[in-house]
């Protein structure tokens, strides 16, 4: 697959961003939609029951992870992201009745199903696959720098929709959702027709004794488990950022659709900045792994400064500037710690196993971080906010030890044979 041609490689990349860009924006809704979802869901005054919703999806999820690499290094990826796709769409129409509180669970739950099983590992694998082996780097920046582009489409398409109905929340975010949900299913669809052949020789286990053997060597490799606190720090830091337009709105005193607002393009531009950068800086520096150390260094930063500055109306302006710092730095670690498992060398039908398992330790806060981050904003506003900015300041500094180590282990490869044999064929 490192041969694929351009043409299929623009083609699978363009669909992957738009996939991407939409599959997981529903489980997420709430970063950027936080109090008019709380509202349409009726769940008003109970943000721990609103933020175990995200819990429920996240437990979901880390029980899928494992069997979802085992599935990636087994079936061919495009089947797995088409069902997906489709799958997560459907879901999205139902949740737009906003029926009761535990069907909204069972729908979360379902989401895990279409989301994590058939899609997380066999996404990732998708790109790891036609990329080659010095394009890592890049291949995953530009990918995640498309969903930044999409994103601010999408996100322009949908503010303007919320805020045409926004003096009704439900009715609002039932147009949010349904178009969303609508965009997944074409999308879906579009796969069907236009997405080539994602498998190639050597890159899945034929029989159920290789998938395990594969999955079993998964758990002895160190790449793993670095891999595993890297994503911890972006996915403590990206459900933090969920917290930054409500703590500029109660705190700080700014208006709710200014707040709506600020929360989505401060996502999706720095998403689409922090992972161009990523691309080019990736490619130009030779490894992902040392642009990833730069990105954790300036992410505690940012956030040991909104610890120590108190929050007001007239300290918002500030404030504002130095959560688009961070929210800058985190999609560095999203569009390049991937790009890491093949540039220290791991076999490609190990790399769904290494991701499934990976991700299994990595989102663990997905099972209890939203919740516990509501239950101190209820008890203490102003201090809970603050518990928020610490917890991720401290997930981002185990990101930046574990992107420190990747760069070693990396460099290391570099210097074997069977990385110097391998130049030489290219």
């Amino acid at each position: 697959m490192a041969k694929t041609k351009n043409s299929a490689k623009i083609v699978t990349l363009i669909l992957m961003m738009l996939s991407l860009n939409t599959i997981y924006v529903l489980p997420y809704l709430m970063y950027t939609y936080y109090t008019p979802l709380q509202e349409a869901m009726r769940l008003v005054g109970q943000d721990a029951a609103y933020g175990k919703l995200l819990n429920i999806y996240g437990i979901a999820n880390v029980i899928l992870y494992l069997p979802g690499g085992w599935i990636a290094d087994k079936f061919d990826a495009k089947k797995l992201l088409i069902i997906s796709m489709i799958g997560t769409g459907a879901l999205g129409l139902w949740e737009a009745t906003w029926p009761s509180y535990t069907m909204l669970m069972v729908i979360h739950v379902a989401w895990a199903f279409t989301t994590v099983l058939t899609y997380w590992s066999a996404s990732i694998k998708c790109i790891n696959l036609i990329a080659g082996s010095d394009e890592q780097g890049s291949m995953f920046g530009t990918l995640e720098a498309g969903r930044g582009i999409v994103g601010i489409v999408l996100t322009s398409f949908f503010v303007a929709i919320f805020t045409r109905f926004s003096a009704d929340s439900a009715k609002a975010m039932s147009y949010v959702v349904v178009s969303c949900s609508i965009v997944m299913i074409l999308v879906g669809v579009a796969m069907i027709f236009l997405m080539p052949k994602t498998s190639s020789d050597g890159s899945t286990n034929e029989g159920l004794v290789d998938s395990i053997k594969a999955m079993l060597f998964a758990f002895k490799l160190p790449i793993t488990y670095l891999l595993a606190g890297m994503i911890c720090g972006a996915c403590v830091a990206q459900a933090g950022i969920s917290y930054l337009a409500p703590y500029l709105a109660n705190v700080c005193g700014m208006d709710q659709n200014m707040t709506v607002i600020f929360a989505n393009y401060n996502r999706t531009v720095c998403t689409l900045i922090g992972a161009g950068v990523s691309a080019i800086a990736a490619k130009k520096m030779g490894r992902s792994s040392k642009f990833m150390i730069y990105a954790g260094v300036g992410s505690i930063v940012s956030y040991l400064a909104l610890i120590l500055i108190p929050g007001s109306a007239a300290m918002m302006y500030p404030i504002m500037i130095i959560m688009i710092f961070s929210t800058l730095c985190y999609p560095v670690f999203r569009a390049l710690y991937y790009a890491v498992i093949d540039e220290i060398g791991t076999s490609k039908n190990q790399v769904g196993s290494v991701i499934g398992i990976a991700s299994l330790i990595g989102f663990l806060p997905d099972t209890f971080y939203t919740s516990l981050c509501g239950a101190q904003i209820e008890a203490d506003p102003v201090g809970g906010y603050r518990f928020v900015f610490i917890t991720c300041m401290a997930a981002m500094a185990l990101g930046l030890v574990c992107a420190i180590i990747s760069d070693r282990l990396v460099l290391k490869f570099r210097k074997t044979p069977e990385y110097l044999d391998s130049l030489k064929e290219g």
